[in-house]
């Protein structure tokens, strides 16, 4: 759900910078009031994994592919205000490093994915939580809320796009639901399984509000393998992903509409998830892939120690 440059008129895309620079430093003054200690090495890992999940392109209709958000599930894991932090990370570097989503709407596609995602997942799950207790609660919580996360990032972008004159209201808006609450159907599925596991096998890893305090250290055990995990989705499974435009792709062409043509920026070192003269399109979208799991995850790690180191020396 990545826009690309040209989708957008400039006010609008100014609105949504304006509103996710705002939300953003929010977020980090407000994360700093739940950061235990755990919360630095998770971030990192959740960034790593968000980054990987995002890669992977799947069959969701016909010509049409889906990925996925993760926003909901960092949501759970680190918290809402945390979660915008790693979100707005994975997104930044997709953008200045891959060339994913537009330079110019990239306040849109933090908005979008790193804002209203986690967000709108987090609050759905939470409702859902406090209607049904316990485990049930909990993984229908995250269920629903993988759900939510996408359906309404979709639905905002949609309103960002007829305000901007793109598409008309009455078209963009249905199928940009209908597309993505597909789509959203997977990420909430998905999301509802890795809360299960993590409720029975590690529920030390799921965010609680009124955590300030290091959980028990059971949790270090699982950071390698979440890396792990991250590492492979993006070397050895996003290769094979669907060849199909992904949703928002998907609506434009139905709709007619053509992206601007633009030189990515130079830091797109990597643009296109590929690495400049590879040939073997497998081995370099794999390398890409890995570099931009470590990237993830050390930009996030650090980000948030440096919010944590911020918040003890006051």
């Amino acid at each position: 759900m990545h826009l690309a440059d040209g989708m957008l008129n400039l006010p609008v895309a100014a609105a949504t910078t304006a509103v996710s620079t705002a939300a953003v430093a929010w977020s980090l003054a407000r994360a700093r009031s739940s950061l235990g200690e755990r919360m630095v090495p998770l971030a990192g890992m959740m960034g790593a994994c968000v980054f990987a999940a995002q890669m992977v392109k799947f069959p969701i209709l016909p010509g049409t592919a889906g990925h996925l958000m993760g926003g909901t599930l960092a949501a759970l894991v680190l918290g809402p205000w945390v979660a915008m932090l790693v979100m707005t990370v994975v997104v930044l570097l997709q953008c200045l490093v891959y060339y994913d989503g537009g330079l110019t709407v990239l306040g849109a596609n933090v908005l979008n994915l790193g804002i209203i995602g986690p967000w709108a997942g987090y609050a759905g799950s939470l409702l859902i939580r406090r209607l049904f207790a316990g485990v049930r609660g909990q993984i229908a919580g995250a269920t629903l809320g993988g759900w939510l996360g996408v359906a309404l990032a979709a639905v905002v972008c949609a309103v960002q796009l007829a305000c901007s004159g793109t598409f008309p209201m009455a078209a963009v808006l249905p199928a940009m639901a209908i597309v993505h609450s597909a789509i959203g159907l997977v990420e909430g599925l998905l999301t509802g399984l890795v809360v299960s596991f993590l409720s029975r096998a590690a529920p030390e890893l799921l965010y609680q509000p009124t955590e300030r305090v290091l959980a028990p250290a059971s949790w270090r055990r699982w950071l390698p393998l979440g890396l792990a995990t991250g590492m492979a989705v993006a070397v050895f499974l996003s290769p094979l992903g669907s060849r199909s435009p992904d949703g928002l792709e998907s609506v434009a062409g139905a709709l007619g509409f053509r992206a601007v043509e633009q030189a990515p920026p130079p830091t797109a070192v990597l643009a296109d998830y590929t690495v400049p003269g590879w040939r073997d399109g497998w081995l370099a979208a794999s390398l890409a892939g890995g570099i931009g799991v470590v990237a993830s995850c050390g930009i996030a790690w650090a980000l948030v120690r440096a919010a944590s180191k911020q918040e003890a020396g006051r």
